[in-house]
């Protein structure tokens, strides 16, 4: 039975995967038009707005945790929670891929589409399966797929999606370890992120040579791997476990957000932390940037998720008001179609030329209002029905033992 005294889903919640996808579509504006900014602090916060896709692996880690937590440890069925998983992530997503390759000649012009050579439809299978970031992209270069890396070519941002996939795997796996150890959990979470980004960063040579860089050899693409953001899951599984630990008893009450000066305070050390991360993405960059810079902003978010949710309500409405639940319901829309349309911006309509301030304030008014139709779309007429789908289907054999019991007594 689960603890009544911890609720099952934190308003603040939503807040926060609204904010990560608009992080992300900034980032990737800014990475198309470039702009100076102010050439300090705005320009370092802008180029950290990558770090999005890390606050995602966070909230993945403190939500599906949650349910452990709130049953003492038992993960519950599995048939039921790959249900809720499959039917959360995989209806919009496919309808995104599927659409965007069909779109590819558009967003792309001279690419034909993928569905017209074998190795183009490797690629879709590749990324049906959500291997995309786990398949060498030299391999699809070398059977001819033109653009048929990640995303089909139109959409980069599917990287992060084969990690959550694997998160998904691993987690009924370790769940009920992690709760009975939670600090030796966290530990090896964080050294073995840290080894593996550390191990990555030395084959940035060898990455190169068999085609695994994302940059060049200075950015390898192991680093991005599911193994080097171990880290930022057990943070999330950790803050889900302070939240629990002070809804149901007091404990760790330390942790307790009891006014808004805690969360005022958390808010402006993760800026701070994301202007560090900014700065230190030079190519020269040293030991933060290379291994600890993603990870100490995410303990540094996880801390401020974990506050927020904890803290009273006055001081959760900065991050669980109606704007942004409303956005947290688009996002994963948002993060699905922001970059494809971005590219119908610059490569097919050419409204957005060039670099600068002005292409950069002109790609956010465009693409911004974009994304969120996009994302309401895709949220109504996709993952609310396929939501509602899985409630149905996993609660019909809790509703015929029910019934069954029901006759027996009878």
């Amino acid at each position: 039975m689960a603890s009544s005294a911890i609720p099952p889903h934190v308003p603040s919640i939503d807040g926060f995967r609204g904010i990560a996808a608009l992080l992300v579509l900034l980032f990737h504006c800014w990475t198309i038009t470039d702009p100076r900014l102010d050439g300090a602090l705005l320009r370092a916060f802008t180029a950290a707005a990558e770090l999005g896709v890390d606050f995602f692996f966070v909230i993945s880690g403190f939500v599906l945790f949650l349910p452990v937590v709130r049953h003492e440890g038992r993960f519950g069925a599995i048939g039921g929670y790959a249900l809720r998983r499959f039917a959360r992530i995989v209806p919009a997503y496919y309808v995104a891929l599927l659409a965007q390759g069909a779109a590819r000649p558009l967003l792309r012009p001279g690419w034909p589409t993928p569905f017209t050579s074998v190795a183009g439809l490797g690629a879709v299978a590749v990324h049906l399966l959500f291997l995309q970031h786990e398949v060498p992209q030299w391999l699809f270069r070398q059977l001819g797929a033109e653009g048929g890396g990640m995303g089909l070519g139109v959409n980069g941002a599917l990287w992060s999606l084969s990690v959550e996939a694997i998160f998904y795997v691993v987690l009924p796996l370790v769940a009920a370890r992690y709760f009975r150890r939670p600090a030796l959990g966290l530990a090896l979470a964080v050294a073995a992120a840290l080894a593996w980004r550390l191990l990555a960063w030395r084959l940035g040579p060898l990455a190169s040579a068999v085609g695994v860089a994302a940059r060049g050899a200075e950015t390898p693409r192991l680093v991005g791997q599911f193994p080097g953001y171990l880290a930022h899951f057990a943070f999330g599984m950790t803050g889900a476990l302070a939240y629990g630990a002070v809804c149901r008893d007091g404990r760790w009450s330390w942790f307790r957000g009891g006014d808004r000066t805690s969360v005022v305070v958390a808010s402006v050390a993760l800026i701070a932390a994301m202007i560090a991360r900014g700065e230190a993405r030079s190519p020269g960059a040293g030991f933060y940037a290379r291994y600890l810079g993603d990870v100490v902003v995410g303990l540094v978010f996880a801390s401020l998720l974990t506050l927020t949710a904890t803290a009273p309500g006055r001081a959760q409405w900065p991050f669980s008001h109606r704007l942004c639940r409303w956005l947290g319901d688009v996002s994963y829309g948002v993060f699905l179609w922001h970059f494809p349309i971005l590219l119908f911006f610059t490569h097919t309509l050419r409204w957005i030329s060039g670099s600068g301030d002005g292409a950069f304030a002109l790609a956010l008014l465009l693409v911004t209002p974009s994304s969120l139709l996009f994302g309401w779309l895709s949220h109504r007429f996709v993952e609310q029905p396929a939501i509602a789908w899985a409630r149905r289907r996993s609660q019909a054999p809790e509703a015929a033992v029910i019934e069954q019991l029901r006759r027996h007594r009878c």
